[in-house]
């Protein structure tokens, strides 16, 4: 069956208009691309803000666990030795001892932070790749070869 002139037309009526919607789109398609990318990595530096934060506060609850050691067993020593212990000895065992339930507070809600924030980098990079596979399997590429970075410098 022949397509009459005007049933022409209207198929290029509904090709050109389904042209314009895609170059209407496509901007609003590369502005969400650049979006979810920038949210993506926005999500992935605070994640890497808080594991780093929370290895700084690992280091200094090592730091003063090893001094709080060392002040009890002088502690302990003087008690042998029947000696006087300092106040200034025991307001550092104090201060220590409520130092490190505070840090380690600290750590076990960074913890659930890193966690929390983990599921949002997840989360942006699945929206990504949605729109734009590549970039996504990119981020996730740079993150994992980071986390085993990580590993390997930990076990050094």
């Amino acid at each position: 069956m022949k397509k009459t002139a005007l049933q022409e037309m209207e198929v290029e009526k509904k090709q050109l208009l389904e042209e314009l919607i895609l170059e209407v789109n496509q901007p609003e398609d590369e502005q969400d691309k650049n979006v979810l990318l920038a949210t993506a990595k926005a999500e992935i530096q605070k994640t890497e803000q808080l594991i780093l934060n929370n290895e700084n506060n690992k280091n200094l609850s090592s730091k003063h666990n090893k001094k709080l050691k060392n002040d009890l067993n002088r502690k302990t020593d003087l008690e042998k030795d029947n000696r006087e212990i300092s106040t200034k000895l025991l307001d550092r065992i104090e201060n220590n001892t409520e130092f490190l339930i505070d840090l380690d507070n600290k750590i076990n809600s960074s913890i659930i932070e890193i966690d929390i924030s983990n599921t949002d980098v997840k989360n942006a990079i699945a929206a990504l790749r949605i729109i734009d596979p590549k970039k996504a399997a990119e981020l996730e590429n740079s993150i994992n070869l980071k986390s085993k970075k990580s590993k390997n410098d930990n076990n050094i």
